[in-house]
């Protein structure tokens, strides 16, 4: 496939519409609305979920015949928990750090599954690797930098007292049986949430299991496991047949991923509260009056962002076209910063864009060095049903 070839166009257009939408998808999460009623991540996530099974079927509307492969469902068991630890990330330690180490770890991911698993050629397998390494430092670069200014307004915050800390850790051990510590606080509206006053720095306590942890380092943790993860939520597309793939396979996906967030929810808390009527009582409000809007604007962008990426996916590969959408992290920085200002010094935000940079210079190379095979061989058959979503 040479870069006149009609598919190799699509499929780095398709990464276009992919980092445009998954870049965009979390303003909507930090937003006023989210943080005023303290939103729970899987209600945010049932939103995005909601949105991708509605325009899930408007591939109809491209020609694409309705089918469905039971694959789908276990693109949802990446998927789900994956998002959920995004929208938690996103929610306490900040859209730019915790997209940076989304994305950085997806490229990771992506790569060890394209080159290692599905054995997708390239013109150099040294260049390939400098390729990989370029974008997850320079997606590192811009997510330090996007946070720089803001962790050194949160470090000029006194700290609580010994005594203060310890009332908290108290009230967190009362509230431990009545509450889910995986829902985050709430933050008043007017704040930036990276830097808001001990909601997400490191005096603010989370008790799991008899032992208290940061929400900013929870929110970190989050975000490493949403990329270890939900990285490979496209992988199963790679065995769907025929028709299932591809566009195909995006109805699947979308069933996949609305069946199992309700039923991994409804499982927790019944095994939880061992009744199935409380279970079904105690699972948290859509806040739909508050809500509807962000959330169905968070989903309608995510949505976008995974047909892009599925599509980048079948013509590029998984190690191309999914590591491309991760450029997400350009938009998502360019929000923080003239949307949000979550950055201000000119030098920093030079930084940044050294960084982005760097990060075009990977994904060009590793678009450069991509080389699939001829069309009708086995290994180009192999690409053309390999998709993996967000």
């Amino acid at each position: 496939m040479t870069s006149d070839d009609p598919n190799y166009i699509l499929g780095w257009f398709a990464a276009l519409i992919a980092t445009i939408g998954f870049g965009s998808f979390a303003v909507p999460i930090k937003g006023d609305a989210a943080n005023s009623v303290d939103i729970d991540p899987l209600i945010m996530q049932s939103y995005k979920s909601l949105m991708c099974y509605l325009t899930s079927w408007l591939v109809v509307l491209l020609g694409q015949e309705v089918t469905f492969t039971w694959w789908g469902l276990v693109s949802g068991l990446f998927w789900v928990p994956g998002g959920a630890m995004n929208i938690f990330a996103i929610r306490n330690a900040g859209i730019a750090i915790s997209q940076g180490i989304v994305a950085s770890s997806i490229v990771l991911v992506s790569f060890i599954w394209g080159h290692y698993i599905f054995r997708e050629p390239v013109n150099s397998e040294v260049l390939a690797y400098a390729a990989v390494w370029l974008i997850m430092s320079g997606l590192f670069g811009m997510s330090y930098y996007s946070t720089a200014e803001s962790l050194a307004v949160e470090a000029t915050i006194p700290s609580d007292t010994e005594e203060e800390e310890k009332e908290e850790e108290q009230g967190l051990m009362d509230d431990d049986e009545q509450s889910d510590s995986f829902e985050s606080d709430v933050t008043p509206p007017s704040q930036p949430l990276e830097i808001a006053h001990k909601r997400i720095g490191q005096g603010r306590s989370v008790l799991i299991c008899g032992k208290t942890y940061s929400r900013r380092n929870l929110g970190l943790f989050s975000a490493l496991m949403c990329g270890l993860w939900g990285g490979s939520c496209l992988v199963p597309m790679h065995y769907a047949k025929g028709d299932t793939s591809g566009l195909g396979y995006v109805i699947s996906f979308s069933t996949g991923a609305l069946v199992c967030l309700w039923i991994m929810r409804y499982s927790h808390q019944l095994a939880r509260l061992r009744s199935a009527r409380e279970a079904f009582e105690v699972l948290p409000s859509f806040h739909c009056g508050v809500m509807w809007l962000p959330g169905a604007t968070a989903g309608a962008l995510w949505s976008l962002g995974n047909v892009g990426s599925i599509v980048a996916v079948q013509h590029l590969g998984q190690g191309v076209g999914y590591s491309a959408s991760q450029a997400a992290l350009l938009v998502s920085g360019i929000w923080g910063i003239f949307f949000y200002r979550e950055v201000q010094k000119p030098a920093i935000i030079a930084r940044w864009f050294a960084s982005a940079l760097v990060t075009i210079a990977g994904i060009l190379l590793l678009g450069y060095e991509s080389s699939p095979a001829d069309p009708g061989s086995d290994a180009s058959t192999a690409l053309n049903v390999s998709i993996v979503d967000s």
